[in-house]
């Protein structure tokens, strides 16, 4: 894992721009009068979404971080520390939206079968109506012996399959599937999504047939 991890962040690196840490100067009208200061590119394209974010001009932003006195003698400073304070609440917001628990909420709050599947093929997550739909298409097995081989395979390739999902802006994909309990075999078809989570490539299957 740690790998998958590391080779995201190289990617993240290589999408920065070659020149984000080349120093700006820029005048700013602020309520008060003017203010000059020499920032990094990333951090003034930092404070255009601050500003953008809370419906401000970049001036407004500036001007609120110098008045809160975060630092009294050095304002390009403050302005750096404010924006890496605010970017990384940011991240952690969304993060706490894009984790296991919610995937794992949403499959339980889905009233129709619904199953969230790993990039490896694993089955992590399925929920009650699931289940159901299993033991309705398996009428008379034991699901739960300790000699049940449950499989769930999808038709289309899990690489290919995310990197269409990735290029349609996870635009719903409808594909088949097959669902094997020792001997026996059912096919039905699927609404794929990518999972609201971002230390995994998960995929939602939503059982249309």
């Amino acid at each position: 894992m740690s790998d998958d991890f590391m080779a995201a962040f190289q990617e993240l690196v290589e999408r920065a721009r070659p020149d984000a840490s080349a120093p700006v100067f820029k005048a700013l009208t602020v309520p008060d009068g003017r203010r000059a200061m020499r920032l990094e590119r990333s951090f003034w394209t930092a404070l255009e979404f601050i500003a953008t974010e809370y419906r401000l001009s970049v001036g407004q932003v500036v001007a609120a971080i110098e008045q809160a006195h975060l630092n009294e003698t050095n304002l390009t400073s403050a302005v750096r520390h404010t924006c890496i304070h605010a970017l990384s609440e940011e991240l952690g917001e969304a993060r706490s939206w894009f984790s296991e628990n919610s995937v794992q909420h949403l499959v339980n709050a889905c009233p129709s079968p619904v199953f969230a599947l790993s990039a490896s093929r694993k089955l992590r997550y399925t929920n009650q109506a699931f289940l159901k739909y299993v033991r309705n298409n398996f009428v008379g097995a034991d699901t739960q012996a300790p000699d049940a081989s449950l499989r769930l395979q999808i038709d289309t390739p899990m690489e290919d399959l995310i990197t269409r999902l990735q290029q349609g802006r996870n635009q719903p994909i409808t594909v088949g599937f097959a669902i094997g309990l020792n001997e026996r075999r059912v096919r039905g078809s699927i609404n794929a999504l990518l999972a609201p989570e971002w230390q995994h490539q998960t995929i939602l299957g939503f059982v249309v047939s």
